[in-house]
């Protein structure tokens, strides 16, 4: 690799909404670099706020999270922009990581799958079931956990479309025996370089116990879901939390798999 750091492009999808993905992401993208003496520069890219798009020169692109629809902004000159960026990304085989709103808008440009509404709002630690053996779940069990918060869903995969696209199902949702509802896709692989999850890797212990300890954020869950939801989410942040391994590993994981040989 020489002495020429890794540059690493971050598309930021929350258009200015308040979240710790950011700074989530930063903390794994650095502890990454440290870890592995590898030398990064990284820039970020308001695409939502800004319209501001990455060029080809970066060796590695993570596009994160947000809020809001991934099917109301589809004529909206930022999703143009980020979708013909998606295509160029295949086209060239430059490694992407898409992480929930960025992973829906994928799957709607490509059509992999149905993008919709939820019943509900999804929310907490739940389980993600693989379907898919990839270094990418290295150090995960078959069946580990992920922190979901999203109102959209990617269910009734385009099978033609995938198998063209070359691309692979990698996760489901949890299982719910009990519910007659599709399970909805939780990863794709799109590509040997290009990997995309419905759920949150970035998600850290600490920063969500700060987050759902905040007044407001703890009376919304609790107007929304009632208190044994806010309890059953808390229960889960501890030292011992299930998250802890997908933290630890699935973003570090792609990263390994990015680097330039």
């Amino acid at each position: 690799m020489g002495t020429s750091p890794i540059k690493i492009a971050i598309l930021d999808m929350y258009d200015g909404a308040p979240n710790i993905g950011m700074r989530c992401i930063y903390t794994i993208v650095h502890n990454w670099s440290r870890s592995r003496n590898i030398q990064i520069d990284y820039n970020v890219f308001n695409t939502r706020g800004k319209n501001e798009i990455p060029d080809n020169s970066y060796d590695i692109y993570i596009s994160t999270g947000g809020p809001g629809s991934p099917l109301d902004s589809i004529h909206e000159i930022w999703d143009q922009s980020f979708t013909k960026w998606l295509e160029e990304m295949c086209a060239i085989q430059k490694p992407v990581f898409l992480i929930c709103h960025s992973f829906q808008i994928a799957c709607r440009h490509f059509e992999l799958g149905n993008v919709c509404l939820r019943k509900s709002r999804q929310i907490g630690i739940l389980p993600v079931h693989g379907l898919l053996a990839d270094d990418l779940f290295n150090g995960l069990q078959e069946t580990f956990y992920s922190f979901e918060s999203r109102t959209y869903q990617i269910i009734a995969p385009n099978d033609e479309k995938i198998k063209k696209m070359g691309a692979q199902i990698m996760a489901l949702e949890k299982i719910r025996p009990t519910i007659a509802l599709e399970r909805a896709i939780m990863a794709i692989k799109f590509s040997e370089k290009i990997y995309g999850v419905q759920f949150h890797p970035e998600a850290e212990v600490n920063e969500l116990i700060v987050y759902f300890n905040d007044a407001a954020n703890k009376e919304n869950i609790i107007n929304e879901f009632g208190v044994e939801k806010w309890e059953g989410i808390m229960d889960q942040l501890d030292e011992n939390s299930p998250i802890h391994a997908t933290y630890t590993n699935l973003i570090p994981n792609f990263l390994d798999k990015a680097i330039p040989s």
